[in-house]
């Protein structure tokens, strides 16, 4: 993949595009990954849930203030593992979320991570999961996802027709709205249809 690609201004554009894009991960020695179907946009301004937790989060900031094209990683629930793609350029905050991949490489070593002898449909079917499975952490917060050995986006040879994608709201971003009436009155933005999800 080319760092165009994550420079792109276009966080919503990048989300999408993603989908049918390969993630991996080389950890321990081990081999991981497969096609991304799932994720989340979040754009640093305008966008109330980015801003939210960033508030939350302060530290954040200085790892999606960088240019696009590294891991952004953090913990939720004090043990989950959330994965995103730092986009744009380092004047902005903008980021993706990987929410789901469906595996294609070292899928025992996945199931033994996870600890369960699941199927392939839900053995990366969220979040959570995915970076349990590919033992993505908080330690390679901040790496390249490009010419890498440890966490990397490959691109696909295969095309994806928007067809074949849909998109919805965001997954648990109740907090993403401000009922005080500024200017341009009460700020919702907990239905943005920025969910992008492989048919």
């Amino acid at each position: 993949m080319q760092r165009s690609f994550f420079t792109d201004s276009d966080v919503v554009n990048v989300a999408k595009s993603l989908i049918g894009q390969f993630l991996f991960s080389n950890v321990g020695g081990v081999l991981t990954g497969g096609t991304i179907t799932e994720t989340e946009a979040y754009r640093g301004h305008q966008d109330l849930a980015m801003e939210k937790h960033l508030l939350r989060r302060p530290s954040s900031i200085s790892t999606l203030k960088k240019q696009g094209g590294i891991a952004y990683i953090y913990t939720i629930y004090g043990t989950h593992s959330m994965l995103n793609i730092v986009t744009n350029d380092a004047d902005h905050t903008d980021s993706v979320l990987i929410r789901e991949i469906k595996p294609t490489e070292g899928v025992e070593k996945m199931r033994e991570r996870r600890g369960v002898n699941t199927s392939l449909r839900n053995l990366c079917n969220g979040p959570a999961k995915l970076t349990q499975a590919l033992a993505i952490t908080p330690a390679l917060n901040g790496e390249p996802v490009l010419n890498n050995t440890l966490i990397w986006i490959e691109e696909s040879n295969r095309t994806i027709v928007s067809e074949h994608i849909t998109s919805s709201p965001r997954i648990g971003i109740d907090y993403a709205k401000d009922n005080q009436t500024g200017k341009q009155g009460a700020r919702d933005d907990t239905t943005l249809p920025w969910r992008f999800t492989l048919k």
